[in-house]
This record gives structure tokens, sequence and C-alpha cells, in this order.
């Protein structure tokens, strides 16, 4: 019972966006036809570089610092994110300005470290200190899902 409420409060949660109104698709398309659960893979093998079974908040940094920041000043635009993720994933630009929103917890329009440690804090749902690759999972998976739902695809 306790996991169906947390599941349920995640849904909730991961499925809004923050603050401001933004004109994004939420339907996913990958111009590649890979499923949404084949991309979620990919983006966890980016991330857990060690493969501990941990998403560690500096992996998930050096991933955008490396990848994402573009013009290496700490702050990664919705443009440099869009852009990069669409040619690594190949998720439809439209839908990858959807996630860029939901990952930036502040609403400021940029990625920062201050968004990343606020994202950590979300994910952690079973409280332990740490982001485990089901946890990122079921994250990332509720991204995708709340969006293709919400539109009925």
């Amino acid at each position: 019972m306790i996991a169906f409420l947390v599941l349920i409060g995640s849904v909730a949660v991961y499925g809004q966006h923050h603050g401001q109104a933004h004109n994004h698709s939420c339907i996913f398309n990958n111009h590649h036809q890979l499923l949404s659960s084949q991309v979620v893979s990919n983006v966890i093998a980016d991330i857990d570089k060690d493969g501990d079974g941990i998403v560690e908040p500096t992996e998930v940094q050096a991933e955008f610092v490396a990848r994402y920041d573009v013009d290496k000043n700490g702050s990664i635009t919705e443009d440099e994110f869009v852009k990069q993720w669409h040619q690594h994933y190949h998720d439809d630009r439209d839908f990858v300005g959807y996630l860029f929103h939901n990952f930036d917890v502040n609403d400021d329009l940029s990625l920062t470290d201050n968004d990343l440690v606020a994202w950590s804090k979300n994910l952690d749902t079973d409280g332990n200190g740490e982001i485990s690759i089901a946890e990122f999972r079921t994250y990332m998976t509720n991204l995708y899902t709340n969006c293709v739902t919400a539109h009925g695809n």
C-alpha cells in the first residue's frame, strides 16, 4: 500500500509543470523510433558511469556539464538542452522542451546546481540519501508516460 501511495504521489509530482506556463507538446515522439523505455535506459547508461546502480549528483552534474552546457558557463539554457538531448536521444524537440521544464525545478529557465540539489531530493523517494537506478527510472518513465497519457496516446 505504501509503495502504491508513493507511486501515485510521484506521478502527481513528476507529471506537473512548474510555475510558468510553457508551450511545449507533451506528446512523445522519437525520430529513431526508440521506445520511451529505450531512451530512459540510454539516459541511465550515460549517467551511471561507474555502474554501481546509484545515480550520484556528481554523475548527473558531469553528464550535464560535459554534454549540455555548450558555452561552459555553469548554466544550461533551454536551447542548449533541447539541441543536445535531441541530437543524442532523438526525442522530438518540442517534447524535450517539456522535459527541460520538468528538470528546471526552480523554473528560472536554466539548469544549474540549484536544480540538481532540489531534483535529487525529489527523486530520493525512499529517503536513504541516494537515488537508485530504480528511483531514477521511475521518475523518467513517469515523465514520458504521464506526458503521453495526458494526450490520450
